[in-house]
């Protein structure tokens, strides 16, 4: 009986003749057992992609550890915050990041497309926020340094396909990220933890609304968790709700954007000091150098004070939008 392999597998099979190092050949072959056809005229194929998995495995086993793959998790923080979007292998996760940020995530229709974080800056209104795509979250391994990546994260994007019981890979998601010792956390205060554990904000997203009986899914989904997460439809192929997706990630950053401006001029309203919320006069001043805080005097704010041009001390609480004038 004829293999008759498709031209994906095909291409993972190059991708996988072409790897220079072990890690490399073990992604691609954990592609290409993804999506090798599953019948009769395969199964010697498949016994073999096994056995050289096995081998590839005890050989990585073997080798001292450089940290090398620890290091391709190590993405520099750019941007007002960091968040990190995790999923299931075949989620469509990699869609997202290349339709709304400067990045391109390769895109496929088999699992395992995205094979090493790739970060890109997504706009929000007057700020860049910087969103990074991961690879697939896997059951039965943890690539050395993704814990960390996630760990260091301001938040968390953990989207779902909506046409393949989205309760259930949720759960995965949230099992796998207690197993790293990390708490997701949504409408609730962040809770007090054992030492070694972080919390993070997270939002819950569900792609492929755009499919047959998507939004019936959905309707499962959002009954089980919106209590405790702000949950949300998306269509990554098609574009739906995205602008909705990013006022809901800036409103769990805590944090708040504020302008400065110098006295009898206008505030430049295109750049924001970025803070996190319950931040003062005080950390404005220091945000913008750090001489300003042992001179300054006092400040007058517009925005959140009783009467625009209000007289306010360092200690002031400033709220989002506010326009700060500094005294030395």
């Amino acid at each position: 009986m004829p293999a008759n392999l498709t031209p994906q597998y095909l291409e993972a099979e190059l991708k996988f003749k072409q790897a220079k190092t072990t890690p490399e050949k073990i992604k691609a072959l954990e592609v290409m057992m993804a999506i090798i056809p599953k019948h009769k005229g395969t199964e010697k194929l498949r016994g073999q992609l096994k056995s050289r998995m096995a081998k590839l495995k005890e050989e990585l086993q073997k080798r001292p550890t450089v940290g090398r793959a620890e290091q391709a998790y190590n993405i520099k923080r750019e941007g007002a915050s960091q968040v990190v979007l995790l999923g299931l292998p075949n989620s469509g996760k990699s869609s997202l990041p290349s339709q709304i940020t400067n990045a391109s995530s390769e895109v496929g229709h088999y699992p395992f497309t995205t094979q090493k974080p790739i970060p890109g800056m997504m706009k929000f209104e007057n700020l860049q926020i910087q969103l990074v795509d991961t690879p697939p979250i896997q059951l039965d391994h943890v690539e050395p340094g993704f814990p960390n990546l996630i760990r260091n994260a301001d938040a968390l994007l953990l989207l779902v396909d909506l046409t393949d019981d989205p309760v259930f890979q949720m759960e995965i998601l949230l099992e796998e990220l207690d197993r790293m010792r990390i708490k997701a956390v949504g409408k609730d205060s962040m809770p007090s933890l054992e030492v070694g554990w972080v919390s993070l904000r997270a939002i819950f997203v569900g792609n492929k609304c755009d499919a047959k009986n998507a939004m019936g899914a959905y309707q499962k989904f959002e009954n089980h968790f919106k209590d405790d997460f702000s949950i949300l439809p998306i269509s990554a192929r098609e574009g739906m709700n995205f602008e909705e997706l990013k006022k809901e990630i800036y409103q769990i950053l805590n944090i708040i954007r504020v302008y400065t401006k110098i006295p009898g001029k206008e505030a430049d309203l295109a750049e924001p000091v970025i803070l996190k919320k319950g931040s003062t006069v005080e950390d404005v001043a220091l945000s913008v150098h750090k001489d300003f805080v042992a001179k300054l005097r006092y400040a007058k704010i517009w925005g959140s004070g009783k009467f625009d041009g209000q007289m306010v001390k360092r200690d002031y609480r400033v709220s989002e939008g506010d326009v700060i004038e500094l005294h030395m």
